[in-house]
């Protein structure tokens, strides 16, 4: 399996959603999103289930409850946000955005066992080297200053341990010329050039891909109605050295 790459159509989401069953896990609340989210539990599912994992940006993430399911216990998850447990608003928006049958956002925010905080992920005050696996599932297109962003992913992974990244793409560059913002922040759908300079700024900071990223696509799988794009999502791992 070819882990770093362009998400090239639709049939690579209906694998990755069979890969979650297979794991006798759900897919993503948005299918689409069942792509990155299979990729990122694929990798983190072979680790010891004592690893910390933290979920950066996971105000609406299903990555922890998948990780639970699979036996691990060590789950942190930060973001900017975050929803109040059992909160009437909480609820009401669940069954409006998650539908009533997608349920683990809910039992994340209402299950203590879950390690849950307001932070900044470019600086999140975190112990130096607490992380086996963080992942982050499409955040860094919204806003997010990205030297900051590996600066700080360097300084909370472990030595040998993983960064995993999703996010917008498409190899030319879109321009999102009607200003629509999400979550606050412009979002950046990321060009080619763009990842290679994200690449070399990670590995500045001491975090290099496990594999080289597969470039080629095929379909734009994407649609952002509100200001009429299409492109595509990417997926790259990396290793702390």
């Amino acid at each position: 399996m070819t882990y770093n790459s362009v998400l090239k159509n639709t049939f690579e989401v209906i694998e990755a959603e069979r890969g979650l069953q297979e794991l006798q896990l759900f897919k993503h609340h948005w299918p689409i999103k069942s792509w990155d989210t299979y990729k990122m539990i694929k990798i983190i599912s072979g680790a010891k289930r004592e690893s910390f994992v933290l979920d950066v940006g996971c105000y609406e993430s299903p990555i922890l409850p998948m990780l639970k399911r699979l036996g691990f216990f060590n789950l942190y998850g930060c973001d900017l946000v975050l929803k109040s447990d059992s909160s009437s608003k909480f609820n009401n928006m669940s069954s409006l955005v998650y539908h009533e049958d997608y349920e683990p956002i809910a039992e994340m925010y209402n299950d203590k066992s879950y390690q849950l905080s307001i932070r900044n992920l470019e600086d999140t005050n975190y112990s130096d080297q607490m992380f086996d696996y963080v992942t982050s599932l499409s955040v860094i297109e919204h806003g997010i200053n990205i030297e900051k962003y590996f600066r700080e992913m360097s300084r909370i992974i472990k030595n040998n341990g993983y960064l995993l990244t999703s996010t917008d793409y498409w190899p030319d560059k879109l321009v999102n010329n009607k200003n629509v913002l999400s979550k606050g922040t412009p979002d950046n759908i990321f060009s080619r050039d763009e990842i290679e300079n994200l690449v070399e700024i990670a590995d500045k900071n001491g975090l290099k891909l496990i594999e080289p990223i597969d470039f080629e696509y095929k379909d734009k799988v994407v649609r952002w109605n509100s200001i009429g794009l299409d492109f595509t999502f990417i997926f790259f791992a990396m290793r702390k050295a």
